[in-house]
């Protein structure tokens, strides 16, 4: 937890990216305490600044906050998972058909630029950081798409989801560095983009299918690969 991630603002956001950091890599496990004098010291910054940091992660759902137990980790349950994966499944192909048809100029820039910052991710193996543009770009498709809304449900799912899989140890770290998501994600957008919302649904089903069966096989099955590839009526 040393090892603080390069963010911007306040001492907080400092402490909340990195706490955050620690629980999606389990050097935090679950149901571990977290202790607010400890941890002010360990950051050198007042408790105060703690408690925000701890509460942005119970919004989250990465920590509970209760009483006498203080704040501890929780954690994503298989079955979680995977009710989280059919619903970002689903919300996720109601944005690729809405964006399919969408004028998103005003929006072309954010999300190129947010694959420009995947590649640079991607070339220095930064796998945590690499996992919150991830969530940011597809967010951002959401916003383009002008499904707002959408947004905060959606990057509830994708974060528990990366949290079960970043957690999992059935894919060795080595793997970001070969899989070249900035590529990927540019193809994605093209695709989406293509002026067909049969075309765009089956693409990001495909896409998300892709990651999912690679990153944690185990949960890809258990969402049953069938569900990936039957279209929205």
């Amino acid at each position: 937890m040393n090892d603080l991630p390069k963010v911007g603002g306040k001492k907080s956001d400092l402490v909340y990216a990195a706490l955050k950091k620690a629980i999606l890599f389990r050097l935090c496990p679950p149901d571990s305490q977290l202790l607010e004098t400890e941890l002010a010291g360990r950051f050198g910054c007042s408790q105060g600044t703690i408690r925000e940091a701890l509460l942005r992660l119970d919004d989250d759902g990465l920590v509970r906050r209760s009483g006498y137990r203080g704040t501890r980790v929780t954690e994503t349950s298989p079955e979680e998972a995977v009710e989280m994966v059919r619903i970002r499944l689903s919300i996720e192909r109601g944005v690729a058909r809405k964006i399919a048809t969408a004028d998103i100029s005003q929006h072309r820039d954010t999300l190129d630029d947010l694959i420009r910052q995947m590649a640079d991710a991607h070339k220095k193996g930064d796998l945590y950081r690499g996992s919150e543009l991830d969530r940011s770009f597809h967010c951002a498709l959401a916003n383009a798409a002008g499904m707002e809304l959408l947004s905060p449900l959606l990057l509830r799912c994708a974060l528990h989801i990366h949290r079960f899989t970043l957690g999992s140890v059935e894919v060795p770290r080595y793997f970001f560095q070969e899989a070249g998501v900035d590529a990927e994600h540019r193809a994605l957008l093209q695709q989406l983009t293509c002026g067909d919302p049969d075309r765009a649904e089956a693409a990001i089903s495909a896409h998300l299918a892709h990651v999912l069966s690679r990153w944690t096989p185990s949960l890809y099955e258990a969402v049953g690969p069938d569900v990936f590839s039957t279209l929205r009526k």
